[in-house]
Formats: C-alpha cells, sequence, structure tokens
C-alpha cells in the first residue's frame, strides 16, 4: 500500500514536473472552498481572481479560495495531459486553447466534467454554436468560452477617407465582388507601392474558416463525417486571393499572419487598410497600436468595424474563430462547486461585464449585446478606440450568421499541412489550386 502511495506521488511529481509558472495569485476566502486552476493567459489569471470575490460576494454560503497559475502555453498543455492520463496531478479547472481541445475531449467523462447541469440558467441567452465547439459527440459539454469570436473587417477608414472613399462606401459592402472592386479603387486612388489594400495568410487559416462558413462547408467533416478540404468554399476564396495578389491589391502578411508583431507594425505602417480577424482582435489595438500602449503611430479613432462580405447574398457573413473553452476535472474534489463558479465567472452578467471591460472580448451571451449600460457605455475603451461600437456590429450581424467550424481530432493535421505548405504552394509558388 505505501509502494503504492510512493508511486502516486511520483506520478504527481511527473505530471507538475515542467510547470513553470508566469503568474500565480490566490485570491478570495482563505475558510472558503480550495480550488486551483490553470491557465497561459495572465490577464486571464487576474480576470478568475476577480470573479472569485464577486462570487463570494453573492454567494456567502459556498465562498471559495482560488488560486489561479499562469504557465507558458505548451508547457500547461502538456503538463495538463500528463496529469490526465496519470489520473492524477490536475487542477480542479483549466483553460484549453480550441487547438488544444481535441486532444483534452478525447478523453471525455473519463478526464472532463460536463458542466451542462451547471450552464443551464444561462443556456438561452449563450450563443449555441460557441458552447458546441467544446462538446463531444454525445452531446456532453466541456468548455465554458470566453468569447464569440465572430469574424468582422477592420477598415482604416481615417486612410480610405484620404482617397475618396467613405464609410457608405464601406458600408455598402455586401459581396467579395464589391470588397475586391473597393480595393481597386483604393489601389489606383492611392498609386503608391508597398501599399495595398488588404493581405491574405500563409500561416493561419482564418480567410478559409470564413469561407467555409459562408457556404456551410467544413473541411473537418464534424464528428461523424470525413475529412475533406476539397470545397468549393476554399477553392474560391484560394482563386480570389490570388488574383489579389496578381492585382496588386493584395499582399502576403509579414511573417504569415497579421497576428504577429510584424503584423502590428504593417498596420501602423499603413500597407494594409482592409482585413477580416476575429472581434478578439480589437485586444491587439489596444495592447500593441493605441497611445496606451505607448505605440510609435498610434491607431486610435481610425479603424472602424463592419461586416465581412460573403460570396452570395444571403450567406451567413461570420464565423466563430479561436477561443478557449474551460474545463473542470473529474479529479476535482469538488467538481460540482468547480462547475458551478466557473459557468457564473464565464456566462453570468457578472462574469461577462468583465470579460468585456477587462479582456475586451465579444462576450457569449448575447442578452447582453442590446443591453445600452453593458454595450454602449461610453467610457468603455473599445467603444473609445474604434470610429463605432462594437456591439452594434455584433447585433447587425446576428446570431445566425455567426457560422462554427468543428475542432476535431483530426483539426490540427489539417491546420498544419495548410500552414506549413499548402498556403506557402497556392499563394507563394503560384501552384495551380486544383492540383
Amino acid at each position: 500500500e505505501d509502494k503504492d502511495k510512493d508511486k502516486d506521488k511520483d506520478k504527481d511529481k511527473e505530471a507538475s514536473a515542467a510547470v513553470e509558472p508566469t503568474f500565480t495569485e490566490t485570491y478570495g476566502d482563505s475558510g472558503g472552498t480550495h480550488l486551483e486552476l490553470w491557465t497561459f493567459v495572465d490577464a486571464h489569471a487576474k480576470f478568475y481572481g476577480a470573479m472569485a470575490e464577486e462570487w463570494n460576494a453573492s454567494h456567502p454560503d459556498k465562498k471559495i479560495e482560488l488560486t489561479a497559475t499562469s504557465i507558458q502555453y505548451d508547457d500547461m498543455h502538456s503538463n495538463l495531459m500528463l496529469a490526465y492520463q496519470a489520473g492524477n496531478g490536475a487542477p480542479d479547472m483549466c483553460d484549453v486553447e480550441v487547438g488544444q481541445f481535441p486532444n483534452v475531449v478525447d478523453g471525455g467523462t473519463d478526464w472532463l466534467y460536463p458542466l451542462d447541469d451547471a450552464m443551464k440558467e444561462y443556456k438561452d441567452v449563450m450563443v449555441q454554436s460557441r458552447i458546441d465547439t467544446y462538446a463531444d459527440a454525445d452531446g456532453n459539454h466541456f468548455g465554458a468560452p470566453f468569447h464569440v469570436g465572430a469574424t468582422v473587417m477592420y477598415y482604416k477608414l481615417e486612410t480610405l477617407e484620404k482617397y475618396g472613399i467613405t464609410q457608405a462606401d464601406v458600408d455598402a459592402v455586401e459581396t467579395w465582388d464589391d470588397f475586391e472592386a473597393l480595393g481597386k479603387r483604393y489601389v489606383e486612388a492611392r498609386g503608391e507601392d508597398g501599399k495595398f489594400w488588404t493581405q491574405v495568410d500563409t500561416g493561419g487559416t482564418d480567410w478559409m474558416w470564413l469561407a467555409m462558413a459562408e457556404y456551410g462547408e467544413d473541411w473537418t467533416g464534424g464528428f461523424n463525417g470525413k475529412a475533406n478540404v476539397e470545397l468549393q468554399s476554399v477553392k474560391d476564396m484560394f482563386t480570389r486571393q490570388k488574383r489579389w495578389l496578381d492585382d496588386g491589391i493584395a499582399e502576403v502578411s509579414p511573417d504569415g499572419h497579421i497576428d504577429l508583431e510584424a503584423g502590428f507594425q504593417n498596420i501602423m505602417d499603413d500597407n494594409v487598410v482592409a482585413f477580416p480577424k476575429a472581434m478578439w482582435y480589437m485586444s491587439r489595438f489596444l495592447n500593441s497600436m493605441s497611445e496606451q500602449s505607448g505605440a510609435a503611430v498610434p491607431q486610435d479613432g481610425k479603424w472602424y468595424i463592419a461586416k465581412c462580405p460573403v460570396f452570395k447574398k444571403g450567406q451567413p457573413c461570420s464565423v466563430g474563430i479561436g477561443g478557449t473553452g474551460t474545463v473542470v476535472s473529474q479529479q476535482s474534489a469538488n467538481k460540482e462547486l468547480a462547475a458551478e463558479w466557473l459557468c457564473y465567472a464565464k456566462m453570468s452578467a457578472d462574469g461577462e461585464k468583465h470579460i468585456w471591460e477587462d479582456l475586451g472580448f465579444d462576450v457569449c451571451n448575447s442578452s447582453l449585446w442590446t443591453d445600452p449600460e453593458f454595450a454602449d457605455n461610453e467610457k468603455n475603451p473599445y467603444n473609445i478606440f474604434f470610429r463605432n461600437k462594437p456591439y452594434d456590429v455584433l447585433v447587425d450581424i446576428g446570431l445566425d450568421n455567426i457560422g462554427k467550424i468543428s475542432v476535431v481530432k483530426i483539426s490540427p493535421t489539417i491546420n498544419d499541412q495548410m500552414n506549413l505548405t499548402t498556403f506557402n504552394e497556392i499563394l507563394q509558388e503560384n501552384r495551380d489550386i486544383d492540383e
């Protein structure tokens, strides 16, 4: 028996050996139930701390003490997997990035505690496609989301206005044909080398996810179908992007996609003025390209948010991209309480206010999108930074127009092949799309 205990201790050591926190803090009531949470973003850890305090204030009979620890992305996910496989050493709760989720959900209810009961009081107002992103093939929902990640178009209206393009012109863009025509008009009016309308990615699948959502296609095949990347949506987007590159209205984004330092600099250098990205990209503007961030060329007040164009009128115009689903471990001694607190933290009006105000994410609780106190707050930094209010755009898009691409076991394989090989072959080496 003692030897077995020693073995268990050794497994615990193995599962946590590589954990090197970048941030750790304990919040709440020392007399409350202790819960442990891992994340890979320091700001997430601080958010959870704030929500522990709010929970205790409104739930005096269920007080918690929360230790929130932030660990480097690779270390955290690999140590979580080690802990699940070993059967011990996992925290009560853990953030799981959407691309890593298929690995974690593979353990099903042996590893993860379903959140379905805990989320019942919020489920009717939550964006279903985002909740379903963190489900398994049996319909168990394991992850509490941070945001919708609705894809929108970002337009640098200040620059466009200098070349005779107005907000009304941008609002009139409904299809990719309209988008292309406006891009040609801009590039011709500017007539300057190295200044493009938009960019294309060789290191990110966002454009293709948007195209698939518009067509209602999915290259993963979902839980029960067969993976297939030979889709009309993918071909159509590739065809357009190659034409944009050939016509000089687009460039390949530095370092492969716009969500890197080189991409931020490219924006500040005024090299691209229109691109699609999820609404969480708003935080990149504030954190890296604003006056408050100390950016050399602040972008405050220059950008406008709009719906994405579609291939054919009537198609859905957005897709949820990225995200973090927070899970509860079956190893937790207090999994019911952990699930109840977690769903409160990430789905209640109290939690969603912090998610919007502190993290800048488009919240999944759709009942708040039209709440003036929540969405129209003139002091909100995102309402100040952009020319228009982000939730006005989200309401204009509407729930039914936000598509979902499945994240399943084959997803990392498809993403790697596309990002490391296919995008480069087609967009930079001019390989035939059909081939």
